[in-house]
């Protein structure tokens, strides 16, 4: 008797999430760009550049100097501008970076030489030129990630985000 009322319990609830929608999940945080850039901000990234994860790393900020834009046409997922930033570290080490910003999700994004550049996204670890980047620098599509941006010369990509994903 108990077997059936612990399997007619999970029947309900596989029922429930099936046809009436499960939960939905909490769209992602608005994170608000720094004031300023300050080598502080980009701990998280320096934290990232040490452990070199294997993986992704969500929710990494940067900040710095752009030294080139470049666009990578094509490919599994479409054309990206490749924004290459030059960042103090709290180290105080100098590194390069990059954003990549996904052309079909947030549109074309440049930074001529010298302009001041913010991410927010999601971290990896490359190689070649740069020690590391950030993407996903637009509106967060999955539960784990806060809604990402990119800020060039003061004018920020997305401009806002929906209360829903």
């Amino acid at each position: 008797m108990r077997r059936i009322s612990v399997l007619a319990v999970g029947m309900v609830w596989i029922a429930s999430t099936t046809f009436l929608g499960a939960a939905k999940p909490n769209p992602g945080r608005n994170v608000p760009v720094p004031s300023s850039c300050v080598p502080a901000v980009n701990l998280k990234l320096e934290q990232m550049i040490r452990a070199h994860p294997k993986g992704y790393t969500e929710n990494v900020m940067l900040c710095g100097v752009a030294t080139k834009t470049t666009v990578n046409s094509g490919g599994a997922h479409g054309s990206h501008h490749i924004i290459s930033v030059s960042v103090t570290l709290p180290d105080d080490s100098v590194k390069l970076v990059q954003v990549a910003i996904n052309d079909s999700l947030d549109g074309p994004v440049t930074a001529a030489s010298g302009a001041k550049v913010f991410a927010f996204g999601e971290g990896y670890i490359t190689g070649g030129a740069w020690v590391a980047g950030v993407h996903d620098v637009h509106c967060s599509t999955h539960a784990s990630a806060d809604n990402g941006w990119v800020v060039v010369n003061g004018v920020k990509t997305p401009k806002s985000c929906p209360a829903e994903r």
